[in-house]
């Protein structure tokens, strides 16, 4: 990460930003290198954490990492006490249940908590070390997705997928021993994570643009540094080229601490990433497991970019008002078709998407909103990628590109495009396309 090094010195230092905030990064330590499990001992030690750690990892996890570090640790003079989820059939799920667990099994003599894992064990032990107030290290096992910088958690709770504001990691050691050996099928999970970055800045900037909503050219800034890192030679992640794995591990942190930067996910997360949460609240209602997240996203993104493609190719100066008049569907008739869609979930997704719900003055007003920065909008997103060109890098990485290679019903792809805008208030090219009647 020796270009972004002085970067990260001033982040952690703390700097104005012209965004108005001032950034601060709390991760005192990234490594991403070989051999790092060995050293992470005497890091902690550097870092002045010395005291009993507990170590949360899974079956997988554990075989991959956690007992290499919980030895090293131990042989180093650490008390470590351990709780390993046991998953051998299926994939552990960060829902009430295994929180419960998590919160009864650490000690309250820990004074760290380590993390051996990727997403899903991640997310748990961030929410966790920000209730408890302990430091948390995390030590990823694959380059499967972007949260290991982030200072929220996205769990199950009600079986809907919320995120939490948690902890960002006191540290970060990514062996790449551990990291090439990784399952495919994770690795291209983060790189389908990080290519959905492309809407997510396109979105960011269209709400700024329309909304007036804040924005950070410094988070997206290190959003795009990400993105180099591992965009220009897909074909070496399917080889574990080890440098080209380093890459996309940076690109993944930087990602995160982009997130961190702008204080929400707003930065990495936008129509792509509603997508594919619907899909997963999907899966989850009919007790289905399709894919990781990060698969999911790269999937999503060239579907969100086909409509940036109808987006951007509209006029709106020939919108017949009086026509869209007549097929408007007002706050209630909205409020109706989500209420049936997503049932006994309906009312929080209600109350998080209010403000997507027009009347037809308001609805008008946006439109005429619209069509006068409308060429602004076509300048500033001129530099979005096809969704031929996303779909390309997919396949080049041997990620999936489509959602038939997902195995996705038609019906879940064609509801999301109509639904998904509504898990969010974060306005995206799916609102956009919405009010324009397109």
């Amino acid at each position: 990460m020796a270009a972004m090094d002085a970067k990260l010195a001033a982040l952690r230092q703390g700097y104005e930003c012209s965004c108005g905030q001032t950034h601060h990064l709390s991760i005192a330590d990234i490594e991403v290198a070989h051999n790092v499990l060995a050293r992470i001992p005497d890091r902690l030690r550097a870092l002045g954490l010395e005291g009993p750690v507990h170590l949360i990892a899974d079956t997988n996890t554990q075989a991959a990492a956690g007992a290499q570090v919980a030895d090293a640790l131990r042989q180093a003079g650490f008390s470590v006490s351990e709780t390993v989820f046991a998953t051998p059939d299926k994939a552990l799920v960060p829902n009430e249940p295994v929180l419960a667990r998590l919160f009864i099994e650490v000690p309250i003599t820990a004074e760290v908590l380590i993390a051996v894992g990727a997403g899903t064990i991640t997310d748990l032990v961030r929410f966790a070390a920000y209730k408890m107030g302990k430091p948390f290290v995390s030590v990823p096992t694959a380059p499967s997705m972007d949260g290991y910088a982030s200072a929220v958690s996205p769990l199950i709770v009600g079986g809907f997928k919320r995120t939490f504001t948690a902890s960002p990691p006191r540290a970060i050691y990514a062996d790449l021993d551990v990291l090439c050996k990784a399952p495919m099928w994770m690795i291209v999970a983060g790189f389908g994570d990080l290519v959905g970055k492309y809407t997510a800045r396109a979105d960011w900037e269209l709400s700024r643009i329309i909304n007036d909503e804040y924005f950070c050219q410094s988070s997206l800034d290190l959003m795009a540094a990400a993105l180099e890192l591992c965009t220009s030679n897909p074909e070496g992640l399917s080889r574990r080229e080890p440098h080209l794995i380093q890459g996309l591990m940076e690109g993944l942190i930087l990602s995160g601490i982009a997130i961190s930067m702008a204080g929400n996910s707003r930065p990495a997360s936008g129509a792509e990433h509603q997508l594919a949460h619907y899909w997963e609240m999907r899966s989850l209602q009919e007790n289905c497991h399709f894919h990781l997240h990060g698969t999911k996203v790269g999937v999503a993104t060239p579907l969100v970019l086909s409509i940036y493609n109808r987006v951007l190719g509209f006029d709106p100066s020939t919108i017949d008002l009086g026509s869209l008049a007549d097929s408007h569907q007002g706050p209630e008739k909205v409020e109706a078709a989500v209420r049936t869609h997503y049932g006994s979930m309906a009312e929080e997704i209600l109350a998080e998407s209010h403000g997507k719900r027009l009347t037809w003055n308001a609805r008008k007003e946006r439109i005429g909103l619209i069509q006068s920065k409308w060429e602004e909008i076509r300048r500033t997103l001129a530099w979005l990628p096809s969704a031929e060109a996303v779909t390309e890098m997919l396949t080049r990485a041997g990620a999936e590109s489509s959602p038939e290679g997902l195995g996705l019903p038609d019906e879940w792809v064609k509801d999301a495009l109509m639904y998904a805008r509504h898990l969010r208030s974060r306005y995206t090219v799916m609102d956009l396309a919405a009010e324009l009647g397109i």
